[in-house]
């Protein structure tokens, strides 16, 4: 009886082709010249080329345990020769980093799915959101990456990760690795590096900083933001003090052009008022915040702002209505999902933290299959999500569930070729004369007395 072979749903079809295609892709796009430009190559390779150790990088990232030995291993099985964890070591550098750094800014922003998005979005030529998220590490890093504990206390250390996406076309447009003692409002200027004219720029009020706005304004790109407590506007004609909290007893709405900060930059202040309920539970959550820093109470007037949603911009109300800007900036949300997709599901806390220059050379890695699943989750969304939507989340969590399908996948070998690989190279007890290992003792038991 013939039995007919049914075609794999949608879904799995698209990431059986899309996966390699975007892997492909990656390694294609002059990754060499690149590796040339960062300092990390300065000779034709004579026995691992740059794709190919990118390749063996991208097949392991899904794994929680990166030493040396396992992806010296798996690069040379890229190229079907032996690598040894001596050579990788001697190739762990900053210019490493940097070239990492380049390759999941530049490479993946090449080739990124358009996925729909709204009229209000269309204008732009990209719509940036940037924000940061820590990761706690052990005390020996702390010198180059000093966490947030006092003088007093034992060093801490933690890696903030700067990040900017692009929401329109799925792309990375920038990427920083530091300690906590860097703030956002220290990296507000970051941004500068990267946002040109035409884009849009969502951040959070960690990052208000009133001449780094009017840089933004300078160069042609949109901003969204919230007010932050102590910021100062002023009119445009009189030059005279706004003030806000005052205006905003007499008018419950407003959407006023004004001047922000002692550098005067021309702003868009829209005030939305919440349901009671809202600015409730934001009074509440400030006056245990202040309570558990063992600062003073907030000030009554800073409780009444929040009753308010308080945004700021400069896109003209002729493009965006009042209630639009609530509307946009509710997209800043999505990378707070990406964060957690990251930690809870793609094993971002996994990093090997023997080294500075190993935690380096983990995080990149982690982030370069983070940024390629958030990918693969848009490819998904445009060929499969016409009746329900892709999950970030979701997504994340079965492939790291199927992470040796994955693995496979970017090697272009088959689950089982990759299972004997791992298998043969590492399921085994390295050979020891300073020490027997269990079945050693198990078959001399009692012979060595």
């Amino acid at each position: 009886m013939n039995v007919k072979t049914q075609p794999p749903p949608p879904c799995l079809q698209t990431l059986q082709e899309q996966l390699p295609a975007a892997t492909a892709k990656i390694l294609d796009l002059g990754t060499e010249d690149l590796a040339r430009r960062c300092g990390f190559l300065h000779r034709t390779p004579r026995k691992i080329p740059i794709p190919n150790f990118l390749q063996g990088l991208l097949a392991l990232a899904p794994e929680t345990d990166l030493s040396l030995e396992r992806i010296a291993s798996v690069i040379g099985l890229t190229v079907g020769v032996s690598y040894s964890k001596q050579a990788l070591r001697e190739r762990l550098s900053p210019a490493l980093t940097d070239f990492l750094g380049q390759v999941i800014t530049s490479g993946l922003g090449q080739f990124s799915p358009a996925v729909e998005v709204s009229p209000l979005l269309q204008s732009f030529a990209r719509v940036l959101v940037q924000d940061s998220t820590l990761q706690r590490l052990p005390p020996h890093l702390a010198e180059l990456f000093p966490g947030g504990g006092n003088q007093s206390a034992s060093p801490s250390a933690s890696l903030k990760i700067q990040w900017v996406c692009d929401l329109k076309n799925s792309a990375v447009a920038q990427l920083r690795l530091s300690g906590f003692t860097r703030n956002d409002q220290h990296a507000a200027a970051d941004i500068l590096q990267t946002a040109g004219p035409g884009d849009l720029l969502l951040r959070d009020l960690g990052y208000l900083a009133v001449p780094v706005l009017g840089q933004l304004e300078d160069r042609g790109v949109f901003f969204l933001s919230r007010h932050l407590q102590g910021t100062r506007y002023y009119e445009p004609t009189s030059g005279q003090l706004f003030a806000l909290a005052a205006q905003l007893r007499r008018h419950p709405t407003l959407d006023l052009p004004l001047l922000a900060g002692a550098e005067r930059v021309p702003v868009r202040l829209v005030a939305l008022p919440v349901p009671e309920e809202v600015a409730n539970r934001r009074r509440q959550k400030a006056r245990a915040a202040a309570q558990h820093r063992q600062r003073p109470p907030p000030s009554p007037e800073y409780l009444f702002l929040m009753g308010w949603n308080l945004l700021l911009t400069n896109v003209p109300a002729s493009l965006w209505p009042p209630k639009a800007l609530v509307a946009v900036y509710r997209l800043r949300w999505r990378i707070e999902i990406i964060f957690k997709t990251w930690k809870s599901h793609l094993g971002l806390r996994h990093l090997n933290c023997r080294t500075a220059r190993l935690l380096e050379l983990s995080v990149l890695t982690k982030l370069l299959f983070c940024a390629l699943i958030a990918q693969m989750c848009d490819l998904l969304e445009l060929r499969c999500g016409q009746d329900r939507h892709v999950s970030l989340l979701r997504l994340g969590h079965i492939l790291q569930a199927f992470a040796c399908w994955f693995s496979a996948t970017i090697l272009g070998i088959s689950v089982v070729k990759w299972l004997e690989f791992s298998l043969t190279r590492h399921a085994f007890y390295d050979r020891r004369k300073d020490r027997l290992n269990y079945y050693e003792n198990l078959a001399t038991v009692g012979t060595l007395a």
